[in-house]
Formats: C-alpha cells, structure tokens, sequence
C-alpha cells in the first residue's frame, strides 16, 4: 500500500479528531462533516481555502448557518413537538415529513436500513444525522427526478453508490477513496434551483375536524415562484444569490496536485433570518452547536448585509393634496421568490412615522411593542391596504392561513388554505403560469390592488404601492420616517404553543423569552416636506453629496445627499445609485439604487462586516457623479 496514502490518511484523521465538535463518523451512506473539513478547511500559513486572507472554506460558512443546523433548530423542534402533541396518532408520520429534510442524513440512512418511519428520539441520539443538511447530503443527490413533483417535500434521490459530485473536471481519483471512501463524478446539476427544490417546496398534509388527513397545504414554494419569475431565462438561480462566486482560482484541498479551481462558489448559505442565527449563538453548548460564536457573528453579519443590499428597494414620494400629506411607498422585490417567502410564519411590514418640526409624533403606522407584536394589528389578521389614512392601519406582507372552517390558524397540520397571501411576488410573476393555481396564488385584498404586481394591465412589476394620506397643517415642516421590518416568527405562534408542556416547546419558550422578538430592518428612508407655501424653500436647486458623519466611524456612519431639481426647474424624479467601494475599487454594498424625487436625503451605513480601512462612497443621478472618501477604525 502507498505508504504516502497512509501517512495522509492517518493526519487527516487526526485533523479530523481535532476538530471543533464536527462528527467524523462513516454510515452506510453519509459521513459527517468532519471527514470534509480534514482535507478541505482552511490553515493558517496556508493557501489552501484562501482568497485574498480569507478563509473561505465551505465549512468556515456552512456550520453557523440555519442550513448546518437545521436538526438542532430550537423552533422547528417545537413545532414538531406542537404537531405531535395534538395529533399524538400521526407522531410517526409528523416526525418522518419533518426529518427527511432536517436531517436528512438520519432519515434517508434509516430507510436505506429498512425502518418505515425515523424519529425525533432517533435523531437525538445520533451525532451524524444531528449535522444538519450536510456536505455528503447535496454532493450524493441524483438529479433523476429533479423538477419533478415527485422530488418535492424532501423526496431527493440518494442511491447507495458513494459517489460524490462535484462541479469540477480532473477530479480526486485516489484521496477521497482510499480515506473517506467516495468517489468524485463531475457534474453541472449542483448550480440548479432544481436541487434546492426537493427540500424548498414543501406541502405538508392538513386534517379535517375529525383528524383525518384531508388533502396537501402549499407550505413552502420558493421553486415555484421562483419558475413564475423572470430569472429562469436569465440563467440566475438559488445559488446565484444564497452562493456568492469567486472567479479568482482557489486551491480547494489539502492533499494532491490538483489545479487551482474557478469558479468558487462560497457555501455562505445566507437569507434574513437572523434572529434564529442570534438564538443559535446565544445557546451554543445547551443545543450542542459545532460553530463557535464568532462563526456566529460572522454569518450574522453577512445576512444583515445580504437582506439590506439583496432583497428589496424602498421609494417614497411626498407632496400635499387638500390639506393632506400623501406619500406613495414603493417597495420592489429584488429576490427570485415571494418576499417574505418560505414557511408562513415570517412576515414584513411598512413602518411609517411622521414628526413636525420641534419633534412630535403626528402619525405612526407598524410600530410595535416589547414583545415584537405590531401594534394596530388586527385579532385575526391586517387586510392588505391600498390607502392607510389611519394609525391602526398597517401594511403587512404575510401568509395567513386558515383551518377548514375559514378560522385562521398557526397550526401547521390544520392549515387547509390561505385568507391572506400578499407576500410581494418576483419580478415577472404572472396570474397565468401553470404553478399559480395550484400552489402559488395571491390571496385576500391584495388580488384587487390596481398596483400589487401590476402597471396597469401588465402583470410581472415584482412590487406593491401604499399611499398614507395625512391631515397636516399649513407652513410646518415635517420629517417622514419610512421602514420595512421583518420578523422571522410571528408572536402570535408563540402564543398559540407556549402552553403546551412539552420539553422542546419548554426549551424554546425560555430561549425564546431571553431574546426579544424585535424586528430587523430591511430598509429606511428619510425626507423632510415643508406644507404650503414654504414648500420651494425644501427643493434644493442643485445635486450634493455631503462628507459621511461620524467620518472616521465604527461600524455605522452616516450619509447626507441631495437630488436638485430637473433643469426645467421641475421637481421630478432621477435614478440614483450611492455605492461603497474599497480601496481596490470592488464594490462592497449598495446603499441606494432606485428612482427619487427632488429633496435633501440621509443614508445609514453599517460596516460591521467590513475590516478596518479606506472606503469610497459614490453617488450617481443622472450626470451628476460625486465620490467622496471614509475612514473605518475598529
């Protein structure tokens, strides 16, 4: 035997020992992600996983992200607990559905075995099927039923052949083998949307009153509303966003001569929910996470900056009309799904404040309180608005669903249709694709929105308008604070499962409990209008762009511009785009990139996951162009 093969062989499985916590163990199918890391993490001093100083190593991402510990997932696991708990007859079916996407190396190795069913107790007892969706679960599926209904709510193909694919050509023939016993296959079906589909569009059954099983529930549909987009035909998919790329080659392991790889695709696996990555971090030993707090802060810091920069725009348009402020809010999904989409128990809403001069609040719509609940929001649900001239108005853009009887809901087996689904649809989505009736549709007032989805008679905009309309007075100035929150659970499900004993439900509650339920903001904007005939004085004549302050910062800073006036003298409208570069000029976030009218305007720049330096803020409208200099200390 090559005795050089041994030697790496025993110092792989003495990295692999060393470890922070990751299962290195061999099933009949799947081996943990701890084998991976051996050959395929990032050394110091080293080039292996390195770009440009950073450890990009898919391992380095993937442990703190919701991906990596979709097993130990405190809330899914009461949910489970809650469905169990009312239907203790369906236990075995409730705990298999769920597995078979959040452990999905336990499930799939347990029917491989011969088990019918695979359980929560199962799982708690196994290390390698508690390593959440990993490494040797997306590298082994076989792409014969992608698209498929019947690859969806977790029917992924995973045959018993070892064979690991990958995206590159003159792949590992020996290494993998002879110590992890896989054998590499190139292949093109990891880049598809098709692969995130078998576990991204989900239906769950739902029950009648009787409990028996009454027909499926479109629960989660990113797939299909990603199809009803424009993005399919531009060839951008799942991993196009949730999978940044690097062009720049990378050495990808530590053994063998192999060549540098291009292109990288980073396994940062990001989306908006970071309150659960906080409540992860928050209780690393007690739910036996392998990441550390500091992998914690860091994906933390890369989904506040994805969902800012990735997910939507915000416009506002102000002026008056018969002694009332009216302001028109645009909100544009940039995403390929619906916004908020996944499970329905996220939800996104419009925060608009306005205050008078001297700093009283005359109007305030989706503020809420300490335990996150909107306030204003409705016993059942907020319909969907087209005007809101009231403080007990408030756009939320959500799911809401409802038992047989019409009764709305947050249990998920008796979730038999939707009363409202006004989550803001992708750029492209039309009432005619073959997905819309069956899965995908827009339920509830939103349906009659002249402007939820359309311009005009064209359907596809991707975005939704709201007019305020305030009662002002005359000769005031006035400051208009816009927001859109996002939640990633509702309180409401909180209520509805807090009473029930049971030791997950219990866990979550307190871990629940000790962090506060307080929305993150995906988006802001600030305007100031003076009514009547001091209204000119507001119009700045000319494009500015004013020295960030504080200016050096750490981490947040702020930006002030203004958009003059047309050259008519009018008060239209410009694009305008304000970007950050750094010193090498690759942009690193994009604070606006939208269209806005005339009027003096302030941005907030957070940094936090940017590394001390020189940065450069550039603001573009029309042919004006001004790019000024900013320090960061930290």
């Amino acid at each position: 035997m090559n005795i050089k093969l041994i030697l790496i062989f025993l110092f792989v499985i003495s990295e692999i020992i060393l470890s922070q916590g990751l299962p290195f163990g061999r099933t009949t199918l799947f081996a943990g992600s701890g084998n991976c890391e051996g050959c395929h993490a990032a050394e110091p001093g080293d080039t292996v996983m390195i770009h440009n100083g950073v450890d990009v190593s898919p391992i380095s991402y993937w442990r703190s992200t919701m991906m990596g510990n979709a097993s130990k997932d405190p809330f899914w696991r009461a949910i489970v607990a809650e469905e169990v708990h009312r239907f203790p007859q369906l236990q075995e079916v409730i705990e298999s559905t769920c597995l078979r996407c959040h452990s999905p190396m336990g499930y799939t190795e347990a029917i491989y075995n011969g088990q019918t069913y695979y359980s929560m107790n199962e799982l708690r007892q196994d290390p390698i099927a508690n390593d959440g969706v990993s490494c040797t679960v997306c590298h082994q599926i076989n792409p014969g039923n992608f698209g498929s209904p019947d690859s969806y709510s977790g029917h992924y193909e995973i045959p018993p052949d070892s064979i690991i694919y990958g995206p590159y050509a003159n792949s590992d023939s020996t290494y993998m083998p002879f110590v992890v016993g896989y054998y590499v296959e190139q292949t093109d079906h990891l880049d598809t949307a098709e692969l995130c589909a078998t576990c991204h569009t989900l239906f769950t059954p739902y029950l009648d009153n009787e409990g028996n099983i009454a027909g499926d529930f479109p629960e989660q549909t990113a797939y299909l509303e990603w199809k009803n987009s424009i993005y399919p035909s531009q060839e951008v998919n799942c991993q196009t966003c949730h999978m940044p790329i690097i062009y720049d080659p990378i050495k990808i392991a530590a053994y063998g001569e192999f060549p540098l790889r291009s292109p990288f695709l980073k396994h940062t696996f990001v989306g908006g929910n970071t309150y659960m990555l906080q409540m992860l971090k928050n209780n690393i030993d007690s739910l036996g996470v392998t990441a550390t707090a500091e992998n914690f802060d860091s994906t933390i810091s890369r989904t506040e900056a994805f969902v800012s920069e990735k997910a939507l725009t915000l416009s506002t348009e102000t002026y008056e009309q018969d002694d009332s402020l009216v302001i028109n809010v645009k909100l544009e999904n940039l995403t390929g799904h619906k916004l908020p989409t996944g499970i329905p128990f996220r939800r996104m809403w419009i925060h608009l404040k306005v205050k008078e001069q001297g700093g009283s609040v005359i109007f305030e719509s989706g503020n809420w309180d300490a335990d996150g609940k909107i306030i204003g929001y409705d016993s059942d649900y907020e319909p969907h608005y087209l005007t809101i001239n009231s403080d007990d108005q408030v756009q939320v853009y959500e799911g809401v669903f409802a038992d047989v009887d019409g009764n709305v809901t947050y249990t998920l087996l008796r979730a038999a249709e939707f009363l409202k689904d006004n989550r803001i649809p992708p750029k492209g989505f039309t009432t005619q694709h073959i997905s819309y009736q069956d899965s995908t549709e827009i339920y509830g007032n939103a349906l009659n929105d002249p402007d939820f989805n359309k311009d005009g008679s064209t359907e596809g905009t991707g975005s939704d308008i709201v007019t305020y309309k305030i009662p002002v007075q005359q000769g005031i100035q006035y400051q208009v604070t816009t927001e859109v929150c996002f939640q990633t659970i509702k309180p409401e499900v909180i209520d509805t499962i807090r009473t029930l004993n049971e030791p997950d439900i219990n866990s979550f509650v307190n871990m629940y409990d000790a962090l506060p339920n307080i929305p993150s903001i995906i988006k802001s904007d600030s305007t100031d209008i003076v009514t009547g005939a001091e209204i000119e004085k507001n119009i700045p004549d000319q494009f500015s762009l004013s020295q960030n302050y504080p200016n050096p910062f750490n981490p947040t800073t702020s930006i002030q511009y203004a958009i003059g006036s047309l050259p008519d003298g009018k008060a239209g409208k410009q694009f305008v785009s304000l970007k950050i570069y750094d010193v090498l000029g690759n942009e690193v976030a994009t604070l606006v990139n939208e269209e806005k009218p005339v009027g003096h305007y302030e941005v907030s720049f957070d940094a936090s996951g940017l590394s001390s330096g020189i940065y450069y803020y550039k603001l573009t409208a029309g042919n004006f162009s001004k790019t000024k200099k900013m320090v960061l200390i930290k």
